[in-house]
This record gives C-alpha cells, structure tokens and sequence, in this order.
C-alpha cells in the first residue's frame, strides 16, 4: 500500500510539473544592434547592442544594455495574420514601432510617447 500511494503522489506531481508551463506567460526576448540612434517610446537609445525582452499579457516592453535596465515601455500584444517568419525590431523613421517573435503570431506595438526610463542616456 505504500508503494502504490508513493507512486500516486509521484504521478501526481509529475502531471503538475508538466502542467506549469500552460500557466506561466510567454516570455520573448531578442537582441538587437542599434546602428544610429533609435527612440523607443520617449528614449532614444545610442549605438550599442541591447536585448529586447516581452512577457505575454504584459504591457511593459523592456530594454536592456547588458545587465542593465535601460527603458521601459507601454505596450500591447496584437495578432498577426501569420506567424512571424523571423523575430524583427520595425523601425519607421527613427522610431520602434513593433517587434514581432520568430514562430509567433503575436507582436508587440509600441505605444509612442512615454516611457519609464531607468537609466541615464
């Protein structure tokens, strides 16, 4: 009797370990190259290597350079018509307006003018 309650209770976290991925948020990230200055909601970021990080259901967009939080900003999901081929940073003039996830078919818009910056340019 013991083995079998042993074995159910090793079953059961099993099935819940397996299960936590489903509600957890998706998490993105990419790294991206700025090679003239770019402006992310109201920061404009200098030439440098960053990391862009996205969490599902999140409307916070983040920007690191290295360890370093560098901007914050408001965001929100949106569907795309298909699943992004490639993870792309999309630019228009001088400003990120989205960024789309390789295999996703949800992207982040950028919601212009504010940010909460963290750090200094």
């Amino acid at each position: 009797m013991g083995l079998s309650v042993r074995g159910f209770v090793l079953c059961a976290i099993a099935t819940t370990a397996l299960a936590l991925p489903v509600w957890a948020a998706h998490k993105d990230s990419t790294t991206w190259t700025v090679s003239d200055p770019t402006t992310i909601g109201s920061k404009t970021l200098t030439p440098g290597n960053y990391e862009i990080r996205a969490e599902e259901n999140s409307n916070q967009l983040q920007v690191y350079q290295g360890a370093k939080l560098v901007v914050e900003v408001p965001c929100h999901w949106y569907q795309l018509s298909a699943k992004a081929r490639d993870t792309e940073v999309l630019v228009d003039g001088s400003a990120v307006r989205e960024v789309h996830f390789a295999g996703r078919t949800d992207a982040v818009k950028i919601q212009s003018g504010s940010s909460n910056s963290e750090g200094s340019q």
